[in-house]
């Protein structure tokens, strides 16, 4: 039995069911990650609120998507890279541009700093190594964008330990294979 299911709306606790409702209405859906969560309403809403306030820095939506993907890669969580590819899809990057972002190969300089950057934080657990800030810096990013790149891989980070917890099924479209 897994240690954390899915709550359909009915079963989600009654402070969970407002934002039930919120991304219902503007995905179209709840997303079974979310709807995992909702075992925590703190938790919940606290990720949603979290993600929301970061998106009013620096960063553009294809570049806060670069650092999901890349964390998602980092961190072999195949629901957040189903999703990530989805929304950044949404979001601007080309299809090309999500597989490229998970191995910080897109072509675009700026995206690319950004990826590595994030790879390289995942992979050093908070210790990328001079080079990497350094590209990040010499792309034209602030050091704001660089706490706000850390708090999405932070983000990033917790739904993707929640997945591999909870192993909830993938309810975004197919995850595109890697190019070989």
């Amino acid at each position: 039995m897994p240690h954390l299911e899915v709550l359909p709306r009915a079963q989600a606790p009654a402070a969970a069911q407002p934002t039930y409702d919120g991304l219902h209405g503007k995905l179209g859906f709840v997303p079974n990650l979310y709807a995992t969560f909702a075992h925590s309403p703190a938790a919940l809403n606290g990720s949603i609120g979290f993600g929301a306030a970061l998106a009013k820095g620096e960063l553009d939506g294809r570049e806060i998507e670069t650092i999901y993907l890349a964390a998602s890669e980092a961190n072999a969580c195949d629901y957040c890279i189903a999703a990530h590819t989805t929304v950044g899809q949404l979001q601007g990057l080309s299809e090309a541009e999500t597989r490229g972002v998970r191995t910080a190969s897109t072509g675009d300089a700026k995206l690319d700093a950004v990826a590595a950057l994030t790879l390289d934080v995942v992979a050093s657990n908070g210790r990328p190594a001079p080079a990497s800030l350094d590209r990040f810096f010499a792309a034209g990013y602030s050091k704001a964008a660089l706490v706000e790149l850390i708090g999405f891989v932070a983000l990033n980070t917790f739904n993707n330990y929640v997945q591999h917890i909870a192993q909830v099924p993938i309810d975004w479209p197919a995850l595109q294979e890697q190019e070989a």
